[in-house]
């Protein structure tokens, strides 16, 4: 496995940041520094960061969390404000959040301390799919439809853009494959519609169901293997 891919299956940091890591000669296998992105590290092999061993979780745990609005995904905020592992139990404050909505969205944000299935969760390039309902003030014109499939300039050189539009009765479903920052606001609020509320149904496989507001579960069993299979971390057996 390579280095920086271990180090984020421990969940102390991402691949990026591993990398960062690396690089400033912060990282020893076996008691030496290592500088390689290249380097391929085995079960044997004792690494630390820092001077602290780090190591793969034996089990890891992934929640899904029903967010309520007023709650920041963030581990600590300045402005005081509450945050999401203020409504979580203390054991899962090793949990990583992956994929984060505003303060004032709410619906299903999933937690994990297995590095690599956040990493494969939220990197653009595994396309995945997550999905949102959208009540906005008036609605949605076929122009503007047709706006959020073709993409939307939301500003720092960024394109907004929807996989899927579903209408339904009073609101709209959006299904993204990224999660830019404030990508659906942004896009709404450049074709001069207002959102008045906002909540994500699904990200790849996980729903939110009947998930009581600031309650939680576990992902396990058969929905976890979907899960996996669905970022190509575990490959179906074939018949």
């Amino acid at each position: 496995m390579r280095i920086n891919q271990y180090i984020s299956q421990c969940a102390v940091a991402s691949r990026r940041k591993a990398e960062a890591l690396i690089l400033e000669g912060k990282v020893s296998v076996n008691g030496i520094v290592v500088k390689e992105l290249s380097t391929q590290i085995k079960e044997t092999d004792i690494m630390e960061i820092e001077g602290k061993k780090i190591s793969p979780a034996k089990q890891h745990t992934t929640i899904a969390f029903h967010k309520p609005p007023g709650v920041i995904c963030t581990a600590t905020d300045p402005q005081g404000r509450r945050t999401i592992y203020d409504c979580l139990p203390s054991g899962f404050s090793n949990l990583k959040y992956i994929g984060r909505l505003d303060l004032q969205s709410r619906g299903l944000v999933l937690l994990s301390d297995n590095g690599e299935l956040v990493y494969r969760l939220t990197h653009p390039k595994y396309q995945i799919e997550r999905s949102y309902l959208v009540w906005t003030s008036r609605s949605l014109s076929r122009r503007a439809m047709e706006s959020l499939l073709n993409g939307i300039d939301i500003g720092d050189g960024e394109i907004g853009k929807v996989k899927d539009i579903f209408l339904d009765d009073g609101f709209v479903e959006l299904v993204l494959t990224e999660g830019k920052n404030r990508e659906i606001r942004k896009m709404l609020h450049a074709l001069h519609y207002h959102i008045e509320d906002l909540k994500r149904v699904s990200f790849a496989n996980i729903t939110l169901g009947d998930l009581a507001v600031g309650d939680y579960r576990e992902i396990a069993g058969d929905e976890l293997k979907e899960l996996m299979l669905n970022v190509n971390l575990l490959h179906s057996t074939p018949l």
